[in-house]
């Protein structure tokens, strides 16, 4: 069924505003997304973004959803919905309904739509959540709710602030801030003195399980650029692919 006769249907079977219960599961609320998925299809990136915040904090912001006639229909939501399902989230999801009609959901559609931002990466949740707990006016239920990350990182970061006192705001890379609360404070003049001085540390860690006749060779190698990069979390060791 083409778009046009979809709207032709739900106007037909639209009596007006109606709303129900606060949570829905995720079978009772039906999508046409050839209606109201002005993006074209689903960005799988996306999707496995908002994965990652269901799992780490439980239900997402409200989909929005209408009631016509026996039907709830999905305008505005769907990477969400199919985050969901792709989480295998089985507990009602929160939704809000709209209270237009099917013509002028489908605008409102739209209009959500180009106006949505792309989801943070895992950096810019870190820094952004970093930056809550150093203004430390919210819960750390809050800050893990409004970044995406998990309360277990957020009491990470609220120790690393208690370390470091009054010089947590001096940081606004929570990279940089949990270096520092670890006592390997980065020389923001001497990045490349730092980086080695990190390499050789992982290094040493990762070195400490190789028998001894052989750890120096592997020493050497875990020390080579091709092999470390600092991650994020600056706790990991991967191979760089950069060239």
């Amino acid at each position: 069924m083409s778009a046009g006769e979809t709207l032709r249907q739900l106007t037909e079977q639209f009596s007006g505003p109606a709303s129900g219960p606060p949570e829905l599961h995720l079978k009772d609320i039906e999508t046409l997304p050839e209606l109201f998925q002005p993006r074209g299809g689903i960005d799988e990136r996306h999707v496995s973004e908002l994965v990652k915040a269901i799992k780490a904090v439980g239900a997402l912001d409200p989909v929005t959803v209408m009631v016509v006639g026996g039907r709830t229909i999905l305008i505005d939501g769907h990477h969400r919905v199919e985050a969901y399902g792709a989480a295998q989230w089985s507990p009602p999801v929160p939704v809000r309904y709209f209270e237009g009609t099917p013509e002028e959901a489908v605008l409102v559609a739209g209009e959500a739509n180009s106006k949505a931002k792309l989801p943070m990466d895992n950096t810019d949740r870190q820094n952004f959540a970093w930056r809550l707990v150093v203004i430390d006016r919210h819960s750390k239920t809050e800050v893990a709710r409004a970044s995406g990350i998990s309360e277990a990182q957020v009491a990470i970061m609220r120790r690393a602030k208690r370390n470091l006192g009054e010089r947590a705001g001096d940081f606004t890379s929570w990279f940089r801030a949990r270096l520092a609360a670890n006592g390997i404070e980065q020389d923001r003049n001497n990045d490349g003195d730092e980086r080695d001085k990190w390499m050789d540390e992982v290094a040493e860690r990762y070195a400490e399980g190789w028998p001894r006749s052989s750890r120096h060779g592997w020493l050497i190698t875990l020390r080579s650029p091709l092999w470390l990069s600092p991650s994020t979390s600056g706790g990991s060791c991967r191979r760089s692919t950069a060239s």
